[in-house]
């Protein structure tokens, strides 16, 4: 795949866990496993440990990363597999796996830090073997250890990493050279006669607008910024392109502090910006609420159980001013606020105009 590209701690996991249902089912090679990924193709993953034990088996890969500084290279990540008695597929994480104590994350208070991208590939996996009920329980025995240098205790996942990946596959988003992708990206839209385009973050927010804009967004109109938002935003306002600006409000929102790489090294968590942009329009009790959240996608489940979804109308339109002043711009950047499920959370008036086309 190249250097440029790796794989998830998803995809990992879920080889760990294909890896030792194989030998559950009476492989005695288990030296590489194959792992179809959601969108297309499949990782072939080696196998560093297989562990027989009476009614269970337990396999480990080691996740290599293309990110720098990604304190997941290198660990062993482990797949514990039994059958059931049922046709369930329970999934739950051990040693080194975070657990969820608090609201805004993409899993309920309690679960295993395992997202929902790499519990499907997981599924998906263990129903290419059996139809038979299986319990998979994945482990990182140095998750614990290395996840003090991550964001998870912020975000209130305590106890390890987080197993994440909605593609399965790991492009190196924070380093110097995805700029050249950017880049290559912007130029094929100009000498493509492709005037408007789409700035996303990530995956999710490319999904997203394809699911809700399919008929006017394709594809090639998406350029994804990874952590370098401001350098996408000066180079495609450089090339005389114009853009809508769409992705999750933790990410978009880092702008209303003022930064725009927003790889979490380079930029604290928005969630003071937006409360202090909220405060004014809500009570002394939902502030205080809203600065119990880790997240800002947590502050806007709590705006939603109390009737107050409008104001990441008022978050989007912050972040469309901020942009404008950032490129010193006279147009508009019609901004679309996206969840981890997908969802359109809010949009700036000209990101509403925009969208009902």
């Amino acid at each position: 795949m190249g250097k440029e590209f790796g794989y998830t701690t998803g995809t990992y996991a879920a080889a760990a866990a294909k890896a030792a249902l194989v030998a559950l089912l009476g492989e005695r090679d288990v030296s590489q496993v194959g792992v179809r990924l959601p969108m297309s193709g499949e990782a072939k993953i080696p196998v560093s440990r297989v562990e027989r034990s009476g009614d269970y088996v337990k396999c480990g890969v080691v996740k290599k990363s293309v990110e720098e500084n990604d304190v997941t290279d290198k660990i062993e990540i482990f797949a514990r597999v039994s059958l059931r008695k049922d046709s369930q597929i329970v999934i739950d994480g051990g040693i080194g796996i975070g657990r969820i104590t608090k609201k805004g994350l993409q899993l309920p208070v309690g679960e295993a830090a395992i997202n929902p991208g790499p519990r499907r590939m997981i599924r998906d996996s263990v129903r290419e073997l059996t139809s038979r009920g299986v319990d998979v329980v994945i482990s990182a025995p140095l998750g614990e250890e290395v996840a003090i240098a991550t964001t998870n205790s912020r975000l209130g996942i305590i106890g390890g990493i987080s197993i994440i990946g909605t593609t399965g596959i790991m492009r190196a988003k924070s380093s110097v050279s995805f700029k050249e992708t950017i880049l290559r990206q912007l130029d094929f839209c100009r000498e493509n006669g492709l005037r408007e385009i789409v700035i996303t973050p990530g995956n999710i927010s490319e999904e997203a607008m394809l699911a809700h804009f399919g008929d006017r967004v394709c594809k090639e109109r998406i350029v994804q910024s990874g952590d370098f938002l401001g350098f996408t935003l000066s180079r495609a306002h450089g090339l005389g392109l114009g853009f809508v600006l769409a992705g999750h409000p933790g990410k978009l929102a880092k702008v209303l502090g003022g930064y725009f790489q927003t790889h979490h090294t380079k930029s604290p968590p928005a969630n003071d910006s937006v409360i202090r942009l909220l405060e004014k329009s809500v009570s002394k009790e939902l502030v205080k609420e809203m600065k119990e959240s880790p997240t800002v996608e947590g502050i806007a489940v709590i705006l939603e159980e109390h009737g107050k979804t409008e104001l990441l109308n008022n978050v989007a339109d912050a972040i469309e001013e901020r942009v404008r002043k950032y490129l010193k711009a006279d147009f508009s950047v019609p901004v679309l606020l996206i969840g981890m499920d997908k969802r359109l959370m809010g949009f700036s008036r000209t990101g509403a105009k925009w969208a009902r086309g």
